[in-house]
Protein backbone atom coordinates (compact mmCIF):
# COMPACT_ATOMS: atom_id res chain seq x y z
CA UNK A 1 0.00 0.00 0.00
CA UNK A 2 1.39 2.92 -0.93
CA UNK A 3 0.54 7.18 -1.41
CA UNK A 4 3.09 10.22 -2.17
CA UNK A 5 2.80 13.33 -0.38
CA UNK A 6 4.75 15.77 -2.59
CA UNK A 7 3.88 19.32 -1.97
CA UNK A 8 5.36 23.11 -2.94
CA UNK A 9 3.59 24.83 0.46
CA UNK A 10 4.98 24.97 3.64
CA UNK A 11 2.25 25.29 5.43
CA UNK A 12 0.69 28.43 3.78
CA UNK A 13 4.66 29.71 2.57
CA UNK A 14 5.88 29.06 -1.11
CA UNK A 15 8.93 27.20 -0.56
CA UNK A 16 12.10 25.99 -3.13
CA UNK A 17 11.41 22.46 -2.38
CA UNK A 18 14.13 20.70 -4.80
CA UNK A 19 12.48 18.12 -7.33
CA UNK A 20 12.07 14.73 -5.91
CA UNK A 21 12.00 15.49 -1.99
CA UNK A 22 9.03 14.19 -0.11
CA UNK A 23 7.19 11.28 1.32
CA UNK A 24 6.50 8.35 -0.12
CA UNK A 25 3.97 6.55 2.16
CA UNK A 26 5.24 2.66 2.02
CA UNK A 27 1.91 1.72 5.10
CA UNK A 28 2.09 -2.23 4.98
CA UNK A 29 5.41 -2.63 3.95
CA UNK A 30 8.15 -4.11 6.89
CA UNK A 31 11.61 -2.38 7.67
CA UNK A 32 14.25 -4.46 7.03
CA UNK A 33 14.93 -6.37 10.50
CA UNK A 34 18.68 -6.42 9.58
CA UNK A 35 19.99 -2.92 9.48
CA UNK A 36 22.83 -2.11 11.58
CA UNK A 37 22.80 0.74 13.76
CA UNK A 38 25.06 2.39 16.96
CA UNK A 39 22.68 3.30 19.69
CA UNK A 40 23.49 6.54 22.05
CA UNK A 41 26.00 4.30 23.91
CA UNK A 42 27.69 2.82 20.58
CA UNK A 43 26.95 -0.45 20.79
CA UNK A 44 26.06 -2.25 17.24
CA UNK A 45 22.70 -3.59 16.77
CA UNK A 46 19.89 -5.06 14.50
CA UNK A 47 17.23 -2.72 14.11
CA UNK A 48 14.60 -5.43 14.26
CA UNK A 49 16.12 -6.13 17.51
CA UNK A 50 15.20 -3.31 19.36
CA UNK A 51 11.57 -2.93 17.62
CA UNK A 52 9.46 -4.98 19.99
CA UNK A 53 6.46 -2.81 20.53
CA UNK A 54 4.38 -0.10 18.88
CA UNK A 55 7.28 3.01 17.77
CA UNK A 56 7.27 6.46 16.68
CA UNK A 57 10.07 6.75 14.55
CA UNK A 58 11.76 9.97 13.00
CA UNK A 59 14.45 10.95 11.03
CA UNK A 60 16.53 14.50 11.77
CA UNK A 61 20.20 14.74 11.49
CA UNK A 62 21.66 16.07 14.55
CA UNK A 63 23.90 19.25 13.87
CA UNK A 64 20.29 20.70 12.87
CA UNK A 65 19.41 24.23 13.76
CA UNK A 66 16.61 25.13 12.62
CA UNK A 67 13.74 22.61 12.39
CA UNK A 68 14.66 19.23 13.80
CA UNK A 69 15.60 20.39 17.50
CA UNK A 70 11.89 21.92 17.21
CA UNK A 71 10.38 18.95 15.71
CA UNK A 72 11.68 16.85 18.77
CA UNK A 73 11.19 19.37 21.02
CA UNK A 74 7.69 19.48 19.94
CA UNK A 75 7.19 15.59 20.39
CA UNK A 76 8.62 15.43 23.69
CA UNK A 77 6.42 18.20 24.79
CA UNK A 78 3.16 15.67 23.96
CA UNK A 79 4.62 12.76 25.26
CA UNK A 80 2.80 13.68 28.48
CA UNK A 81 -0.52 13.56 27.35
CA UNK A 82 -0.17 9.61 25.67
CA UNK A 83 -2.00 7.25 26.83
CA UNK A 84 0.42 4.40 26.48
CA UNK A 85 3.16 3.84 29.23
CA UNK A 86 6.83 4.80 27.45
CA UNK A 87 9.30 1.53 27.88
CA UNK A 88 6.18 -0.51 28.68
CA UNK A 89 3.71 -0.28 25.72
CA UNK A 90 5.70 2.04 23.15
CA UNK A 91 8.81 3.46 22.09
CA UNK A 92 10.64 6.30 20.43
CA UNK A 93 13.57 5.53 17.75
CA UNK A 94 15.14 8.63 16.14
CA UNK A 95 17.53 8.13 13.90
CA UNK A 96 20.03 10.16 12.46
CA UNK A 97 20.03 10.21 8.64
CA UNK A 98 23.44 12.56 8.14
CA UNK A 99 26.24 9.33 8.01
CA UNK A 100 28.55 12.61 10.28
CA UNK A 101 27.02 12.13 13.05
CA UNK A 102 28.06 9.61 16.46
CA UNK A 103 26.87 8.08 19.01
CA UNK A 104 28.26 10.65 21.44
CA UNK A 105 26.48 13.41 19.92
CA UNK A 106 23.56 11.09 20.09
CA UNK A 107 23.85 10.72 23.53
CA UNK A 108 23.81 14.56 24.56
CA UNK A 109 20.57 15.04 22.25
CA UNK A 110 18.98 12.16 24.17
CA UNK A 111 19.65 13.72 27.58
CA UNK A 112 18.54 17.00 25.99
CA UNK A 113 14.71 15.50 25.05
CA UNK A 114 14.25 13.21 27.33
CA UNK A 115 14.63 16.61 29.80
CA UNK A 116 11.79 18.51 27.67
CA UNK A 117 8.98 15.88 28.47
CA UNK A 118 9.19 17.43 32.05
CA UNK A 119 8.40 13.95 32.92
CA UNK A 120 9.95 10.58 34.58
CA UNK A 121 10.86 9.30 30.87
CA UNK A 122 12.34 5.84 30.75
CA UNK A 123 15.59 6.27 29.51
CA UNK A 124 15.65 2.84 27.10
CA UNK A 125 11.96 4.31 26.17
CA UNK A 126 13.57 6.74 23.29
CA UNK A 127 16.78 5.59 20.94
CA UNK A 128 19.03 7.72 19.44
CA UNK A 129 20.50 5.81 16.15
CA UNK A 130 23.19 6.84 14.05
CA UNK A 131 24.55 4.53 11.31
CA UNK A 132 26.78 4.70 7.80
CA UNK A 133 25.52 5.76 4.43
CA UNK A 134 24.28 1.96 3.65
CA UNK A 135 22.47 1.87 6.28
CA UNK A 136 20.60 5.46 6.18
CA UNK A 137 19.90 4.70 2.63
CA UNK A 138 18.24 1.62 3.84
CA UNK A 139 15.91 3.09 6.33
CA UNK A 140 15.15 6.05 4.33
CA UNK A 141 14.39 3.98 1.18
CA UNK A 142 12.32 1.85 3.38
CA UNK A 143 10.16 4.35 4.81
CA UNK A 144 10.06 6.34 1.50
CA UNK A 145 11.73 9.57 3.43
CA UNK A 146 13.88 11.52 0.51
CA UNK A 147 16.52 14.39 1.48
CA UNK A 148 19.23 16.36 -0.33
CA UNK A 149 22.41 17.96 1.32
CA UNK A 150 22.59 21.26 1.12
CA UNK A 151 25.34 23.98 1.52
CA UNK A 152 24.79 23.84 5.62
CA UNK A 153 23.57 20.98 6.35
CA UNK A 154 20.09 19.43 4.69
CA UNK A 155 16.85 19.68 3.23
CA UNK A 156 14.46 17.26 4.38
CA UNK A 157 10.38 16.65 4.87
CA UNK A 158 9.47 16.11 8.64
CA UNK A 159 7.04 13.27 9.27
CA UNK A 160 7.13 10.66 12.39
CA UNK A 161 6.50 7.06 11.19
CA UNK A 162 4.14 4.24 13.47
CA UNK A 163 5.82 1.03 13.20
CA UNK A 164 4.09 -2.23 14.50
CA UNK A 165 6.42 -4.48 17.11
CA UNK A 166 7.14 -6.69 14.13
CA UNK A 167 8.43 -3.66 11.85
CA UNK A 168 5.55 -3.35 9.52
CA UNK A 169 5.03 0.41 8.66
CA UNK A 170 1.36 0.91 9.81
CA UNK A 171 0.97 5.15 9.40
CA UNK A 172 2.48 8.53 8.96
CA UNK A 173 1.87 10.80 10.95
CA UNK A 174 2.72 15.05 9.99
CA UNK A 175 2.94 17.95 12.26
CA UNK A 176 -0.25 19.27 13.12
CA UNK A 177 0.73 23.63 13.56
CA UNK A 178 3.45 25.02 12.85
CA UNK A 179 3.87 28.75 14.18
CA UNK A 180 6.64 31.03 13.73
CA UNK A 181 8.10 32.82 16.53
CA UNK A 182 6.51 30.85 19.64
CA UNK A 183 8.56 28.61 22.24
CA UNK A 184 7.63 25.52 20.21
CA UNK A 185 6.57 26.35 17.13
CA UNK A 186 5.56 22.63 16.22
CA UNK A 187 3.36 20.88 17.56
CA UNK A 188 1.59 17.43 17.24
CA UNK A 189 -1.52 16.13 18.21
CA UNK A 190 -1.68 13.86 21.36
CA UNK A 191 -5.00 12.59 20.46
CA UNK A 192 -3.68 11.52 16.52
CA UNK A 193 -0.52 10.26 17.74
CA UNK A 194 -2.55 8.07 20.67
CA UNK A 195 -4.73 6.87 17.78
CA UNK A 196 -1.63 6.04 15.67
CA UNK A 197 -0.20 4.07 18.86
CA UNK A 198 -3.20 2.06 19.20
CA UNK A 199 -3.31 1.14 15.50
CA UNK A 200 0.46 0.13 15.60
CA UNK A 201 -0.14 -1.98 18.78
CA UNK A 202 -2.68 -3.87 16.96
CA UNK A 203 -0.59 -3.70 13.49
CA UNK A 204 -3.33 -1.87 11.61
CA UNK A 205 -2.70 -0.01 8.54
CA UNK A 206 -3.99 3.63 7.87
CA UNK A 207 -3.37 5.83 5.31
CA UNK A 208 -1.90 9.42 6.01
CA UNK A 209 -4.46 12.06 5.93
CA UNK A 210 -3.47 14.53 2.65
CA UNK A 211 -2.11 17.42 4.60
CA UNK A 212 0.95 19.96 3.90
CA UNK A 213 4.21 19.02 3.98
CA UNK A 214 6.49 20.69 6.26
CA UNK A 215 9.99 20.99 5.33
CA UNK A 216 13.38 21.40 7.18
CA UNK A 217 15.83 24.13 5.26
CA UNK A 218 18.76 25.51 5.97
CA UNK A 219 17.81 28.62 4.99
CA UNK A 220 14.93 30.78 4.93
CA UNK A 221 12.22 29.68 2.66
CA UNK A 222 10.78 32.29 0.20
CA UNK A 223 7.40 33.73 1.66
CA UNK A 224 8.68 33.38 5.44
CA UNK A 225 10.73 36.86 4.54
CA UNK A 226 6.53 38.05 3.47
CA UNK A 227 5.56 36.82 6.85
CA UNK A 228 8.22 38.08 8.92
CA UNK A 229 7.54 41.74 7.21
CA UNK A 230 4.39 41.37 7.84
CA UNK A 231 5.06 40.94 11.31
CA UNK A 232 6.46 43.94 11.38
CA UNK A 233 4.34 46.23 9.42
CA UNK A 234 1.79 45.11 11.90
CA UNK A 235 3.03 45.81 15.03
CA UNK A 236 4.22 49.03 13.68
CA UNK A 237 0.72 49.95 12.45
CA UNK A 238 -0.81 48.54 16.35
CA UNK A 239 2.23 51.05 17.82
CA UNK A 240 1.24 53.86 15.93
CA UNK A 241 -3.00 53.29 16.38
CA UNK A 242 -1.79 53.28 20.45
CA UNK A 243 -0.17 56.37 20.31
CA UNK A 244 -2.49 57.92 18.36
CA UNK A 245 -5.52 56.81 20.63
CA UNK A 246 -3.42 58.38 23.79
CA UNK A 247 -3.00 61.44 21.77
CA UNK A 248 -6.92 61.52 21.11
CA UNK A 249 -7.36 61.02 24.39
CA UNK A 250 -5.03 63.31 25.74
CA UNK A 251 -6.46 65.62 23.63
CA UNK A 252 -9.79 65.41 24.58
CA UNK A 253 -9.07 65.45 28.09
CA UNK A 254 -7.29 69.19 28.28
CA UNK A 255 -10.43 70.68 25.89
CA UNK A 256 -12.79 68.85 28.00
CA UNK A 257 -10.55 70.84 31.10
Amino acid sequence: MMSVLFTSAVFGHDAEVPAGLGIVEKTGATIPPDILFHDENGATLKLGDIITKPTILSLVYLTCDHICPQVLGGLAVALPGLKMSPGKDYQLITISFDAHDDPATALQKKANYIKATGISFPKNAWKFLTGDRESVARITDAVGFSFQRDLHGFIHPVVLVFLSPRGVITGYHYVSRYQYGVEYPVTFSTAELNAGLAAASRGAVTLGATKPVLYCFTHQPVGQERFLNLLVVTGIVTLLSVAAFFIYLRMTSRRSG
